[in-house]
């Protein structure tokens, strides 16, 4: 679940409808600035992965489930 919230007060307030929380659970709420970053990490992640092609092999396939 994704939403916007606002700092208010010490609170952190929704900007939009909740649709079924599930309750006790913690929901982790990042900043715009926190998001672009992670999604640069991502695709930073994601060239990287051509760097490991050469372990996609039957021998190693063994320890795919270590």
């Amino acid at each position: 679940m994704s939403i916007e919230v606002e700092h208010r007060d010490g609170v952190f307030v929704p900007l939009q409808e909740v649709r079924s929380p599930t309750p006790g659970e913690v929901y982790q709420v990042f900043s715009k600035s926190e998001l672009k970053r992670l999604s640069a990490d991502v695709r930073w992640l994601q060239g990287s992965e051509r760097s490991f092609k050469f372990w996609e092999n039957e021998e190693d396939a063994v320890y795919d489930s270590l």
